[in-house]
């Protein structure tokens, strides 16, 4: 029995190890190197921006005129995206970043190749607008990241309204609600400390619907919007905890929607290695099992 249970293990690790092979699922190291490959090669990327272009970008910026309107959102929105940048200096680095790929174009007219040069002016164009659509693309990963957030967001605002209850309502309401925030703020994750930072201070600088108007326009989701419009509701003294509690639950939902969905997002060669290493483990399993049995009606004959 002992001889068939080793037999089991070597067969069934001889069956995962050629299912990896075929399948050629990566290990867990090389993994981990993987990743730090990544890590390295966008720190690369980041020394070389700041060793050649960064230094250029505020000269260049002094040439390139925005409307002041367009200039003040994109500035808000610079800061929302976490780069230290005016918006003359994102318009200049993506400029210079561009500018950057034209000496190869000098070079290919200056040995005869022009039929590659029209290439190396796409490539140009292709890098002028990733610089200048990186911004939206922090934007969108962190609005996603605001939406995971926003269920927790909800529910520590349910908990401090339960309180609020009856007298002069509006007046309370008004002062917790700058309480709340500045509560949440304490454990508030990096990516929606900013917006929740700048609705504590429009709230006390100007009225509190224009704030939180404001901070709805800012983060851009649905689902603020409905926040937002019950907090105002609760501010001119209507009972919006139902509405709250519905919203709070609706956002539970989406966020295991958005997990599962991560889930789904797996490496397909994963799911597809288990059904072979599932079959390779039941036939050595069936193996030991029949082998045995054989033995066992051999000794009753």
């Amino acid at each position: 029995m002992f001889y068939q249970i080793i037999v089991f293990v070597l067969l069934t690790a001889a069956g995962f190890l050629i299912c990896r092979q075929i399948l050629k699922i990566p290990t867990l190291s090389m993994k981990k190197n993987i990743k730090n490959l990544q890590a390295e090669k966008e720190k690369t990327g980041a020394r070389l921006l700041n060793l050649f272009v960064m230094p250029l970008v505020k000269p260049v910026s002094r040439f390139i005129w925005i409307e002041p309107e367009k200039e003040a959102k994109m500035a808000s929105m610079l800061r929302r995206g976490g780069l230290a940048l005016t918006p003359k200096e994102y318009h200049a680095r993506a400029l210079i970043c561009a500018a950057f790929t034209l000496p190869l174009l000098i070079l290919l007219l200056a040995i005869g190749a022009t039929n590659i040069a029209p290439a190396i002016l796409i490539f140009s164009v292709v890098v002028y607008f990733h610089f200048m659509t990186d911004l939206k693309d922090k934007l969108k990963e962190k609005k996603a990241l605001i939406e995971i957030e926003l269920p927790s967001f909800v529910r520590s605002i349910l908990y401090k309204l339960e309180d609020v209850r009856g007298g002069n309502e509006n007046t309370v309401v008004q002062v917790d609600l700058i309480q709340i925030f500045e509560d949440y703020l304490k454990v508030a994750s990096e990516v929606f400390y900013y917006d929740i930072a700048v609705l504590i201070m429009e709230m006390k600088a100007k009225d509190i619907e224009t704030a939180l108007r404001n901070f709805s326009e800012r983060v851009g989701l649905l689902e603020v919007s409905f926040l937002v419009n019950a907090l105002i509701g609760l501010y001119r003294g209507e009972h919006q905890g139902e509405a709250l509690m519905y919203l709070a639950k609706d956002m539970d939902i989406k966020a295991k929607e958005a997990l599962r969905k991560n889930l789904g997002k797996l490496p397909g060669k994963i799911k597809m290695a288990s059904i072979p290493l599932v079959v390779v483990t039941l036939a050595s399993l069936l193996y030991v099992i029949g082998s045995h049995l054989v033995r066992s009606m051999g000794g009753l004959f």
